[in-house]
């Protein structure tokens, strides 16, 4: 149970609603400074740090020694990467490729 008024789902709300903007800007600098360079540095910044608020709430985690926390997200960015991947291959196959 949260402490405080509303519990556990307010400060998840408040949580995800603080997350978010960190998120999109670090997505739009990481886009901007790949503009500036060529594509293979620019790959490897938006793979660097598009991963940056994971990380942060990881350190977050682990501080509190909630490990369970983070193996989980991990395991869930992991499998959301690779269906979201396999899921964009097998619909952008069957555009091209019609029977």
């Amino acid at each position: 149970k949260g402490v405080g008024i509303g519990g556990d789902g307010w400060t998840f709300t408040f949580s995800l609603l603080g997350i978010a903007p960190l998120a999109e800007r670090l997505g739009f600098v990481t886009e901007e400074l790949a503009e500036y360079t060529n594509q293979t540095l620019g790959g490897l910044l938006n793979a660097s740090f598009g991963n940056l608020t994971e990380v942060i709430v990881s350190m977050f985690a682990l501080k509190n020694n909630m490990f369970r926390v983070v193996k989980l997200s991990l395991l869930g960015s992991i499998l959301s990467n690779c269906l979201l991947v396999l899921g964009c291959a097998f619909f952008c196959g069957g555009v091209e490729y019609k029977e």
